[in-house]
């Protein structure tokens, strides 16, 4: 009988997945992504996967609206740049996103081994459709 994935590493393999499927939905034809709070160019590989509300948050940690392209200067070295960060949301979504984020990171979200199972699935399929 096969073991079951342990929570942690299926969470490991989600970020990874997400990470992708983010970094290829925001890339061009040419594989290149465009910072979202600086607006610089890099490679699919060179950029990040930029998180509005932090990753601790976990009801936005895997939120397609909470993340997009980043560059590690803008992510890591500047703390996300999350003024800038909110900008860019609420225009791209001509709403008040941020806000919305902000509130949905409060919420309490508990994942089941099932539930991240099939997020990865989930993502997977939509990787795939890029």
């Amino acid at each position: 009988m096969a073991k079951k994935p342990k929570r942690k590493t299926l969470v490991r393999k989600l970020d990874q997945i997400f990470s992708l499927y983010i970094r290829t939905r925001d890339s061009d034809k040419r594989g290149y992504c465009k910072c979202c709070t600086c607006g610089k160019k890099l490679k699919i590989k060179e950029i990040h996967c930029g998180h509005f509300m932090s990753r601790r948050h976990m009801a936005t940690r895997w939120d397609e609206e909470n993340v997009s392209a980043q560059c590690a200067g803008c992510n890591t070295f500047r703390s996300g740049e999350q003024y800038k960060f909110a900008l860019f949301l609420n225009k791209k979504y001509n709403t008040d996103k941020s806000s919305e984020l902000l509130q949905k990171s409060r919420e309490t979200a508990k994942y089941s081994i099932t539930d991240l199972e099939e997020m990865i699935e989930h993502f997977k399929t939509l990787l795939e459709k890029l």
